[in-house]
């Protein structure tokens, strides 16, 4: 009998808000449980070369990198210019191919038991003039977990991010609050109760997992996730 294969993306509602941190912390998660795992990083700008995203993953998990990290699978486009990726791909002459990506993660599928699928900026950052990174993920079918934090806008953004993932009928599996950063406790705690109340608004169940700032604990309470994943049936 086949084991079956879950591939899970992780989105932020904005840049910086932790997509890396979880993605990676999530991996190392479902190595503690015995499962066969790695990570994706579909574009990454700023770095020269290589990903320093698909580098924090491998350091959360305790792993050194990979040959599919080294050859580029892992992370199919790097750009050296801080921008959008679309932006970023036009500085060199180049242009983001969904084909492109398509065959990174269908390699990584064919050998690991789950792939964590890490985007780029915020959910609707344009990858080329005709393709934003949710419409690619929602076109690809895959369930999405949603990073979000204390930080001021963060309600905001939390609300329209819902909103672009209910509207595009993208399972999502749930919310990781990242705490990461030095928030008064009140807004800590108020933005948490709206983000709760945001997911129950717009129909998403009211699964959230706290993750706190790293310098202080890496322990968070995944399985939820990987069972809402596994109930989905992600593949």
């Amino acid at each position: 009998m086949m084991q079956p294969q879950y591939t899970i993306a992780i989105g932020g509602i904005d840049t910086d808000v932790g997509k890396s941190f979880a993605t990676g912390l999530l991996a190392r998660f479902l190595l503690q449980q015995g499962r066969t795992v790695t990570t994706l990083k579909l574009v990454q700008t700023g770095c020269r070369d290589s990903s320093d995203d698909i580098l924090l993953h491998r350091q959360l998990m305790g792993q050194p990198l990979t040959d599919f990290d080294r050859d580029g699978t892992s992370c199919p486009y790097v750009f050296p210019y801080p921008a959008s990726p679309c932006l970023s791909a036009k500085m060199v002459g180049k242009v983001i191919e969904a084909s492109v990506l398509d065959q990174a993660m269908a390699t990584l599928q064919s050998h690991y038991e789950w792939l964590l699928v890490e985007g780029a900026g915020g959910l609707l950052v344009p990858l080329n003039d005709h393709l934003l990174l949710l419409d690619y993920l929602a076109a690809k079918g895959l369930p999405l977990i949603l990073v979000s934090s204390p930080r001021l806008g963060s309600i905001n953004h939390t609300r329209l991010g819902l909103e672009a993932i209910r509207s595009r009928h993208i399972p999502l599996l749930g919310l990781v609050y990242n705490l990461y950063g030095d928030h008064p406790r009140e807004i800590v705690q108020d933005t948490l109760h709206e983000c709760r109340k945001a997911l129950a608004e717009y129909g998403f169940a009211d699964t959230v997992v706290m993750v706190s700032d790293i310098k202080e604990s890496t322990a968070a309470a995944w399985q939820p996730l990987v069972t809402a994943a596994q109930q989905q049936g992600a593949a």
